[in-house]
């Protein structure tokens, strides 16, 4: 196995996180309203610390694609 097609299958492990948890996660944390983290109920802190994690991980996906190259 060559290195870049490696690096391509962890490019896209890295970069399906984000919407497998903010969709697979969801109903999880969806019946959680009692705690407030920072003002919120913990199920919209949910979706809001993965809207800001999301671009995180997707910076660190494109970073592993491109660091050979």
């Amino acid at each position: 196995m060559s290195s870049r097609s490696s690096r391509e299958r962890l490019t896209f492990l890295v970069a399906v996180i984000p919407p497998v948890v903010m969709i697979f996660g969801a109903p999880l944390v969806m019946p959680i309203v009692e705690p407030f983290v920072f003002g919120l109920p913990f199920n919209l802190f949910w979706h809001v610390m993965w809207l800001i994690i999301g671009p995180v991980i997707l910076t660190l996906a494109y970073l592993v694609r491109t660091r050979g190259e």
